[in-house]
């Protein structure tokens, strides 16, 4: 195992192990939520399954869709608020 994949392991375990992992997803949905994203996600996915061009295909290939186009559409300050967020876990963990 690499010494980046270790570190990266041992990370994740602490985020784990301190809930933090949870908190910062419960904020990036907030956030999410809170911008708009969200509802936005949701109405292109619709439009996308009532438009037919899926016929057949299923939640799989709705993602194949949508993933890209979603992602890019994620606010800029959702983007910069989570940095800040997870620098700060992780400078709490430097430190702690």
């Amino acid at each position: 195992m690499s010494q980046d994949t270790s570190l990266r392991a041992e990370v994740n375990r602490r985020l784990l192990e301190s809930g933090e992992l949870e908190r910062l997803e419960s904020l990036f949905l907030d956030l999410l939520r809170e911008s708009g994203w969200y509802e936005d996600t949701k109405n292109t996915c619709t439009e996308k399954l009532r438009s037919g061009e899926l016929a057949g295909g299923g939640f799989n290939r709705l993602t194949e869709e949508v993933e890209l186009e979603c992602r890019e559409k994620v606010p800029e300050g959702v983007r910069r608020e989570m940095v800040l967020a997870i620098k700060k876990v992780l400078e709490g963990m430097v430190e702690g």
